[in-house]
């Protein structure tokens, strides 16, 4: 037992090196997730990123709702290319929200969805540095398809090879004009979680990802709840797919507090002075005040000093994100940049993915020009991550 623990160590020692040898950088971008209409280039000014990323709900346009030849979200990803960013652009496949089934190889199903990703490629296929193939699919696809069928495959692992060799490499291959993006597949979150670890879509996803030449890495999403989750989430990635690069879209400790929406502000000394200080009931439960901050909007300093009330809370987080990608060959991890969902009635069971975005915008006091409010928990440790990535970057170039 003791050789065998040896050896393994020995391995991942070597696969450790190997990582860091291999690495380019770890560069750190910005997120604009599902509404690339949002990208606004005068707030990407306000940091050093040279990457974005968005992944838009390709269901609109399979249903008509958006014409790939019209739609300003499209535009808003052509622009941001020609400002000299690079770009990160995927597609949201929401079988499960649709109650659909992934379709059969060959269907006029399939043939039709096809048809919109390589007309949405026409559009901006031309202007993008990555493609991925899917966003979350362990997450927005139906259980039958994340499993073996009758005739031996997983759906949803057909269908993601299907759409690289059925669409994306034909299109460039017709249009050698443009420069092949490097392909990823995935976007895969909870990977820490042993349900995840064994299901067969998520390993057959990670197993072509290490198989298939045509196919640069893997996406990990990796919004936790404890920093150990980092590690459990990667390790599994790592034995499976050892030395292809990773991404990480998204990454937050959404996780950790989305499990204190519930709690009373004035649970501990700090908490209460807080309310005292901002002359709140001293019976203000934490879903009470996020329900203040996303309709009155409270100042950056507010905002700061309520988390600074809670023992959970973990500052400086992401220089510790940081170290992990350095660790496990992340090569470019990308942040929620401006603000999108922000409920104006939060509850105890509301997700407040609002408490994540560099700028807040629907949460705090804009700034004294108008502009919208820098997070005071993320951005100045945001900065120096993107530093930290461009200097790496930069040094290997």
């Amino acid at each position: 037992m003791k050789k065998i623990m040896l050896k393994l160590m020995c391995v991942f020692t070597a696969l450790s090196l190997a990582w860091g040898q291999n690495t380019v950088a770890q560069e750190i971008g910005a997120n604009f997730n599902h509404d690339p209409e949002i990208i606004d280039i005068n707030y990407l000014k306000k940091t050093p990123v040279e990457w974005i990323r968005t992944t838009p709900y390709i269901f609109e346009y399979i249903n008509g709702r958006k014409d790939p030849a019209t739609e300003i979200g499209l535009a808003k990803v052509i622009e941001a290319k020609k400002a000299g960013y690079k770009v990160a652009f995927g597609f949201r496949w929401d079988f499960k929200k649709y109650n659909l089934n992934i379709p059969a190889p060959g269907s006029e199903e399939e043939k039709k969805y096809f048809a919109t990703v390589t007309a949405i490629l026409t559009r901006v296929g031309g202007y993008i540095d990555i493609l991925k193939l899917g966003n979350e699919p362990n997450l927005e696809t139906k259980n039958d398809d994340l499993n073996l069928n009758k005739e031996g495959y997983v759906p949803l692992v057909k269908f993601t090879e299907r759409l690289l060799t059925e669409v994306a490499l034909p299109f460039y291959n017709a249009h050698p004009q443009y420069r092949k993006p490097d392909i990823y597949v995935g976007s895969l979150p909870a990977l820490f979680e042993s349900k995840q670890q064994n299901t067969p879509g998520v390993t057959g996803l990670i197993k072509l990802a290490q198989e298939n030449n045509d196919i640069a890495g893997l996406a990990v999403h990796l919004h936790i709840a404890d920093t150990l989750q980092i590690a459990g989430a990667l390790d599994f990635v790592r034995s499976i797919m050892p030395l292809k690069p990773i991404i990480v879209p998204e990454f937050s400790m959404f996780r950790l507090y989305n499990q204190h929406v519930a709690e009373p502000i004035g649970d501990n000394p700090a908490g209460r002075a807080f309310l005292q200080k901002y002359h709140y009931a001293d019976t203000l439960h934490l879903y009470q005040w996020y329900s203040i901050a996303n309709t009155k909007k409270v100042s950056s300093t507010e905002w700061a000093e309520l988390f600074g009330t809670r023992k959970w809370f973990t500052p400086h987080v992401m220089e510790t994100y940081y170290r992990y990608f350095q660790k496990y060959g992340v090569v470019l991890a990308t942040y929620g940049y401006l603000s999108q969902s922000a409920p104006a009635n939060v509850g105890p069971n509301t997700a407040v993915w609002f408490v994540n975005p560099i700028f807040a915008c629907k949460s705090l006091i804009p700034d004294a020009n108008g502009d919208c409010a820098a997070n005071p928990l993320w951005y100045t440790d945001f900065i120096n991550i993107v530093n930290k990535g461009k200097r790496t970057h930069l040094a290997t170039h």
